[in-house]
């Protein structure tokens, strides 16, 4: 470990995670929202469950789900709804990244796993952005059910046709039972 300045400084931000609320929850005035923090963490677990069934390597998922949102801690949680492109949020993402692993040891491993993930080219990185999404997914089902007047319609319809790949058969399982609620 470099100072432990430097690390209590990184660990700051990942403690940040807690205390912002998903942007699109709040924004639909779900009450309580999840935290980006709690979001990271059951797209975390899911990695490590659906891994090995998707035939991915569980370690490298495992450690993308975890860092996949860490950024949001310096620029906040955008959602389309802020008016910035998808290039502006990945390079606004991408500079945050870069500060935050500078300093830390394994800075360069966290900075490779983030810029794999944001370049969805492997399978692993294909797998962690579906976990993201069925999270998500999971996510409004249950805000659903606890908050029902809350309408969360935006989301269900804005994931029609996304690709979920070897996880479909989870997300239609996920979407039967939400419609038949």
């Amino acid at each position: 470990m470099k100072r432990f300045n430097e690390f209590a400084k990184f660990m700051g931000h990942v403690g940040d995670l807690k205390k912002l609320d998903r942007t699109g929850w709040a924004r639909r005035g779900i009450q309580n929202p999840e935290s980006v923090a709690d979001h990271s963490f059951r797209t975390t677990i899911m990695a490590l469950v659906l891994a090995d069934g998707a035939g991915v390597d569980q370690n490298k998922a495992v450690k993308m789900a975890l860092i996949h949102d860490l950024a949001e801690s310096m620029v906040g949680d955008l959602t389309p709804a802020d008016g910035v492109s998808a290039e502006g949020k990945h390079q606004l993402e991408a500079d945050a990244f870069k500060k935050l692993c500078s300093d830390i040891d394994n800075g360069n491993e966290l900075l490779r796993l983030f810029q794999e993930f944001e370049d969805n080219k492997t399978p692993e990185a294909q797998f962690v952005e579906r976990l993201d999404k069925l999270e998500m997914m999971l996510q409004a089902h249950e805000y659903g059910i606890d908050q029902p007047n809350v309408d969360l319609h935006s989301f269900w319809d804005h994931i029609k046709g996304f690709d979920f790949g070897d996880l479909k058969e989870v997300y239609d399982d996920l979407e039967t039972t939400h419609n038949s609620k």
